[in-house]
């Protein structure tokens, strides 16, 4: 969709918007009966075919216009509601429930799909963004990686690592943040979450390329795969340069990711057809095969569920540093995660 679900005047209708009009919102309730509105907070409505068309970011920012619209007071958007704001991608369902931090330090029930943080927050933990406020990028990186899952956590990290290198155009961006993060750890003391939150932003790169990549490296590790080589560069026989997604130097093994996003977004697409991308994607394949590597492909499917992706690169001829043991583990840790 084309709209900005947060910042939208009209992105939603309010009853009390009715009654101030002279409306009982008798009408808004008989277009929801209907199918043309959909309820997306206690006396809150959009447009069906609208919220029909929403990602699932776009759905959450708009229950987040809801509750700025519903509720007195300000409200610090936190957690996955930050990452929304921040455009840093989760693995998995974005949540109904809204976060929110409780700016005036008063203590809060969570409930009417809002879940109250009542954990204080410094100066510095608070940004406004287009009049929004929300926790700084740092602390919602830092409270992620203290709660989420691990897979979702690395492509949060991954996401806010390549988006300093890009920013500052230097990959030490990405050092001094993964710094920033590891200081605020250490200055927890041991605070539940700590240990897992470290053990993310140390496993974090900046050279993952899209959530799928993260998804999938995180998934080789569980599953006692060795560690690749990302963006691997292959220079064909013309000289040309290419980077697979990973790579294997020392196994002559490539793997790429094939997200369904390449094929559709207009930023990746960049005006090409599916048929002329997919034959784009299998030029590339076939000179990189042509350099000496094998290569491997996988789906979203295969990078959540360990079975599926440990099956393609044993096949491939990639050894495994573990048993299988863990994979069964990691599989159900993915599963929650995703």
């Amino acid at each position: 969709m084309s709209i900005d679900p947060l910042r939208d005047p009209d992105a939603v209708q309010l009853s009390r918007s009715d009654r101030l009009v002279g409306a009982d919102g008798r009408s808004l309730r008989r277009a929801r009966a209907a199918g043309t509105l959909t309820s997306i907070r206690r006396g809150v409505y959009a447009e069906a075919s609208v919220w029909s068309e929403l990602a699932g970011r776009e759905r959450h920012l708009l229950r987040m216009r809801a509750v700025l619209d519903t509720r007195k007071g300000d409200a610090v958007f936190g957690f996955e509601s930050a990452a929304a704001i921040w455009n840093l991608p989760v693995i998995g369902a974005w949540p109904e429930a809204v976060h929110v931090f409780t700016a005036d330090g008063r203590r809060r029930s969570s409930g009417g799909g809002v879940i109250w943080h009542n954990a204080p927050l410094s100066d510095g933990d608070v940004a406004e963004i287009d009049g929004v406020l929300v926790t700084s990028r740092v602390r919602t990186l830092l409270d992620l990686a203290r709660r989420s899952g691990f897979m979702s956590a690395i492509a949060t990290l991954d996401r806010a690592f390549a988006g300093a290198v890009k920013e500052e155009h230097t990959t030490d961006a990405a050092g001094r943040l993964r710094a920033t993060l590891l200081d605020r750890i250490d200055a927890l003391d041991g605070a539940p979450g700590t240990a897992r939150a470290r053990v993310a932003v140390q496993f974090a790169s900046h050279l993952s390329g899209s959530p799928g990549e993260s998804a999938s490296r995180v998934q080789i590790h569980l599953c006692g795969f060795p560690a690749p080589v990302l963006q691997y560069p292959v220079v064909d026989r013309y000289g040309t340069l290419w980077h697979a997604d990973v790579g294997w130097p020392e196994h002559r093994l490539l793997g790429e990711f094939d997200g369904f996003t390449k094929y559709t977004r207009a930023e990746y697409t960049q005006g090409q057809s599916i048929e002329e991308i997919v034959w784009a994607e299998k030029k590339r394949e076939d000179l990189m095969r042509a350099a000496g590597y094998g290569m491997s492909r996988w789906l979203w499917s295969d990078a959540l569920r360990a079975p599926l992706l440990t099956r393609i690169l044993l096949d491939a001829g990639l050894p495994r540093r573990r048993s299988g043991a863990n994979s069964r583990s990691s599989d159900r840790n993915t599963r929650r995660t995703a």
